[in-house]
């Protein structure tokens, strides 16, 4: 084959894998999907570009770079033209999803969303809501890179600052509930998608900062008298994720995380005794869970209530001890036990904690 048929064929090949790949992301551009890259053993018959199962799509890594190429080429051709149009659009989203770390591309969605709200703020709302989908289709699936990708959760994080006054023009505040509830999902869900997240649970974590922020700005709004409620679900939800997954390291520290901000000490020692009962129940060993257990029982989280929790926990290890045990799980609580003990804020330097002008 003479090299100008070589570079035509390839081109051919890049722009088929560029049109079936967007024309894909254009008909669900409002639904959340599903995308895998597929293993070499597995790829589509009769001579498809990609496997498709409602809102689910397979891609061989083949196609995607082929894709991705077509795509780049688009892209800096119109962005030395210096225009924003649909076309760089959808160029980005599939640069971003072979590559999520392109800032460029990540910098161009940016500009656009703010020359929309420039220039035409009424549809800011529903250009918001397709970028939010477009992120939670890369964010939640089963794709190792992306769902731990930096620049994207970076990319999310730049969006509260949009939504989150949006979700506030409801005076009941519904919308912010649902809205805080739904990001929780996003990042559990990416979680699970990204062993030990870290990018995940930071935006977490921005993400709830946010919440503080405004319930202490000093307005009457609908939503601050669920705060606290909010707050206790989130809590709970996150709990019981990290005892589905209770080796991820990144879980456990948002919990820890969260627990500061509950409104009564009960209810911070209610998810201390809930979890030591899990990992007494069932003889946990991952060194994640007890950490945040000696973590918990050290610090001055319970303040007072500590005592109640911390006596579940040697009165398990004094039982291990008199009828032996599984050694793995008894080394953790031994290993937990001493390290509160050298760690373990006394009662009186928590008090102290609480109240800084005491003495």
């Amino acid at each position: 084959m003479e090299p100008d048929q070589g570079n035509t064929a390839a081109a051919v090949l890049q722009e088929k894998a560029y049109n079936a790949l967007n024309e894909f992301f254009t008909s669900h551009e409002s639904q959340v999907l599903e995308i895998e890259i597929l293993p070499p053993a597995i790829q589509p018959m009769g001579g498809e570009l990609m496997m498709q199962d409602g809102l689910n799509v397979g891609i061989s890594k083949k196609v995607l770079v082929l894709a991705y190429l077509k795509a780049r080429q688009l892209f800096f051709e119109g962005a030395k033209a210096g225009v924003i149009s649909h076309k760089l659009l959808d160029a980005s989203r599939i640069i971003l999803l072979n590559d999520p770390e392109h800032i460029t591309a990540a910098n161009y969605r940016k500009r656009r969303i703010l020359a929309i709200k420039a220039e035409k703020p009424n549809e800011l709302n529903e250009v918001l809501d397709l970028e939010l989908v477009f992120l939670n289709s890369i964010l939640t699936s089963p794709l190792h890179r992306q769902s731990k990708s930096p620049t994207l959760w970076h990319h999310r994080a730049w969006l509260l600052d949009l939504l989150i006054p949006i979700t506030l023009t409801d005076s009941s505040g519904k919308p912010l509930i649902v809205f805080v509830r739904a990001e929780l999902d996003v990042v559990l869900k990416s979680g699970e998608r990204h062993p030990k997240n870290y990018y995940a649970f930071q935006y977490g974590r921005r993400l709830f900062a946010r919440l503080h922020k405004l319930n202490l700005d000093g307005t009457d709004h609908g939503w601050k008298m669920s705060y606290h409620e909010i707050l206790m679900t989130s809590v709970l939800l996150v709990k019981a994720w990290c005892c589905q997954h209770p080796s991820d390291i990144s879980g456990w520290t948002f919990l820890l995380h969260l627990l500061p901000s509950l409104e009564h000490v009960h209810q911070r020692r209610q998810i201390a005794e809930e979890v030591l009962e899990y990992a007494i129940s069932l003889r946990a060993e991952q060194a994640s869970l007890w950490v945040f257990l000696r973590t918990i029982l050290a610090d001055s989280f319970l303040e007072g209530e500590r005592d109640v929790v911390l006596q579940s926990l040697h009165t398990f290890q004094q039982t291990r001890t008199r009828t032996g045990g599984d050694l793995s799980c008894d080394d953790r609580v031994t290993q937990a036990v001493k390290w509160i003990n050298a760690y373990s804020k006394g009662l009186s330097e928590i008090q102290a904690s609480q109240n800084p002008n005491a003495g």
